[in-house]
C-alpha cells in the first residue's frame, strides 16, 4: 500500500512539474514580437580567471537567426556567404538584431563576421574576444563552484521587435580536442537563458530581450585536496599533536614557533593557487587557524615551562590538565566560527 501511494506522489509532481513547465514555455512562445532570433553561443577559450579582481576573458562565436524576406539577398549573393564591405553595404537595407554585452568591461574585439541564407532564415555569425566582469564570490574556496556568465543585451529593437530565443550553448568544438577552460578549474554544468529586463533606452520604461549564458566551474578537487588542504591540516593536526606529545615544554615551544614560519612560508610557495579576496575564504581561514593554533600553544608552553621553572610540581600538573582542555575547546572554537564565517 505505501509503495502504491508513493507512485500516486510522484506520478502527481512529475505531471504538475511537467504542466508548470509547458505552461512557462507555452508564455514564452505567445509572446506576440516581430522577430524572434535564435542563439547559439560557444565559448572556444575561456581564461584569465581572476577570483579577486572578478574578472575573466573569453573568445566566443555567436550565431543569431531570424526569419525575414531573404529573396533579395539570394537574387544579389546567391548561396554564398558575405562579409566585409559587401556584408555592412547589405546589412544597412535591413533590419537585423544589435547588441552589446553588459558585463564587459571594454567593448568586445569582433574578430569577423559573415551573414548567410538558410531557406527564409539570416544568419548573422560574429567571432569576439571580450574581458569580462563577474561576482567573484566563493567562500568555500577551493571548493564550491564559480559562475562565469555572460550577459548579452539586444538594443536594435525592445521585446515588441526582438526576442532571443536560447538554442544552445557550446563547449569548444566537437571536432577539436583542446582544453577550452584554461587554468585550474573543470566544467561543473552550462545553461543558456533569456530574460526580459527595462532599459533606460527608449524612455526607460520598454523591455529589452537579454541572453544569459552561464558557464559553472569548480576548482580542480584533486590540485585543491593535494596541494592545499592536506598539508593545511596536517599542519594543525601537527600543532594540536605536540600539545599532547611527552615532550618537554621547551621542546614544545621550540616546535611551534617552527610550525609559525613553516605556515606563512607554505602560503607564501602557493602564491598565485590562493585568490587575494576581499572575504575570507576556507583556504584563508584554514591559514588563520594554523597560525592561531600555533600561537596559542607556543604561549601555553612558555607559560607553563615559566612555572616548571619555579618547582611546583602541583601547579604545572594543574596547567598542563587545563592547557589540554583549553586547547581542544580553542581548536573546536576556531573550526566553529570558520564554519559560520563560510556558510
Amino acid at each position: 500500500m505505501k509503495k502504491i501511494y508513493l507512485f500516486i506522489l510522484l506520478l502527481t509532481w512529475f505531471i504538475f512539474s511537467s504542466a508548470t513547465a509547458m505552461t512557462q514555455s507555452s508564455k514564452d512562445e505567445n509572446f506576440k514580437t516581430e522577430h524572434l532570433v535564435e542563439a547559439t553561443l560557444l565559448f572556444n577559450e575561456i581564461y584569465d580567471i581572476n577570483i579577486s579582481e572578478g574578472q575573466y576573458r573569453v573568445s566566443a562565436e555567436f550565431l543569431m537567426s531570424w526569419e525575414d524576406d531573404t529573396e533579395n539577398f539570394i537574387s544579389q549573393f546567391g548561396d554564398v556567404v558575405i562579409h566585409g564591405p559587401k556584408m555592412d553595404k547589405y546589412m544597412e537595407q535591413i533590419w537585423h538584431p544589435e547588441f552589446f554585452i553588459s558585463n564587459a568591461e571594454n567593448p568586445r574585439i569582433t574578430h569577423y563576421k559573415t551573414l548567410d541564407v538558410i531557406g527564409k532564415k539570416y544568419e548573422l555569425f560574429e567571432r569576439f574576444e571580450v574581458d569580462l566582469s563577474i561576482d567573484g564570490d566563493m567562500k568555500a574556496y577551493p571548493f564550491g563552484t564559480l559562475d562565469l556568465f555572460l550577459d548579452i543585451a539586444a538594443y536594435s529593437g525592445n521585446t515588441n521587435k526582438m526576442i532571443f530565443k536560447p538554442m544552445d550553448v557550446l563547449i569548444g568544438h566537437h571536432d577539436t580536442d583542446h582544453r577550452v577552460i584554461k587554468g585550474n578549474w573543470v566544467l561543473k554544468s552550462k545553461i543558456l537563458e533569456e530574460e526580459k529586463r527595462t532599459s533606460l533606452n527608449h524612455g526607460g520604461k520598454e523591455k529589452f530581450s537579454y541572453l544569459l549564458s552561464h558557464i559553472n566551474v569548480q576548482h580542480n578537487p584533486n590540485t585543491a585536496i593535494g596541494k592545499i588542504l592536506l598539508p593545511l591540516l596536517a599542519l594543525i593536526i601537527l600543532s594540536t599533536l605536540i600539545n599532547y606529545s611527552g615532550i618537554s615544554y621547551s621542546e614544545r615551544i621550540r616546535n611551534q614557533l617552527f610550525l609559525l614560519f613553516i605556515i606563512p612560508a607554505f602560503r607564501f610557495a602557493l602564491g598565485k593557487d590562493i585568490p587575494s579576496t576581499q572575504y575570507i575564504n576556507l583556504t584563508d581561514g584554514l591559514f588563520i587557524v594554523a597560525t592561531a593554533l600555533a600561537f596559542f600553544s607556543a604561549l601555553i608552553a612558555i607559560y607553563v615551562n615559566r612555572i616548571v621553572s619555579t618547582g611546583n610540581n602541583l601547579a604545572v600538573e594543574k596547567v598542563d590538565r587545563l592547557s589540554t582542555i583549553l586547547i581542544s575547546s580553542v581548536t573546536i572554537l576556531f573550526f566553529i566560527i570558520l564554519a559560520s564565517a563560510i556558510l
